[in-house]
């Protein structure tokens, strides 16, 4: 039923032994611990937005997440260790699809955390949203997180030719996708 997957982006969601906690239900120190890693030089590097975020913009951004139906976001914990960040965006509950962004906490760097963190958006698009396929969007340069994408089972289906401009000069942005193939059990206790 639709009204119980648009349910599922605003809740927490615990897959053991991780938690999922929703952007909507963070608390303050949590949303500025967010906004930290964000504009961390590691993690801002590969965004398409580099610019640094104001604490009232990303209290904006949080804000209007309470509302949407298309992007949600979570912070990932296993015991009190704060993993990074997963996100959809541009869900499409009609043609099953959504795009998928990650990072991790580039202040406490938890071995696996990329791995950790795909298998996560990935068991939380298939198995609980019921999503056909995933797509996301990777900057050519971009080669660690290129090669972890790919070991997850994600293909190359295209490129935005010089889709972002940086350093002055032009990149590509490479698309990839992953259609369900059933249920998603990569994690264990063992991560």
């Amino acid at each position: 039923m639709l009204e119980d997957k648009v349910s599922i982006l605003h809740s927490d969601i615990d897959f053991e032994p991780y938690q999922l906690k929703n952007f909507v239900n963070l608390s303050e120190h949590e949303l500025d611990m967010v906004r930290t890693w964000r504009n961390h030089p590691d993690v801002r590097k590969w965004m398409f937005s580099q610019h640094e975020i104001s604490q009232e913009e990303h209290r904006a951004f949080v804000e209007n997440l309470k509302n949407s139906y298309k992007d949600a976001y979570w912070m990932v914990i296993r015991e009190s260790v704060y993993i990074g960040v997963v996100y959809l965006n541009r869900i499409n509950f009609k043609h099953k699809h959504a795009y998928l962004g990650i990072y991790a906490n580039p202040l406490n760097k938890v071995p696996e955390a990329g791995r950790i963190l795909i298998d996560l958006v990935t068991r939380l698009s298939f198995d609980l949203l019921n999503l056909h396929t995933l797509k996301l969007e990777v900057m050519e340069d971009n080669h660690r997180a290129i090669k972890l994408y790919a070991r997850a089972k994600f293909k190359e289906e295209g490129r935005l030719k010089e889709f972002v401009y940086r350093n002055g000069k032009w990149i590509d942005v490479v698309v990839m996708g992953i259609i369900n193939g059933g249920p998603h059990n990569e994690l264990n206790g063992n991560c």
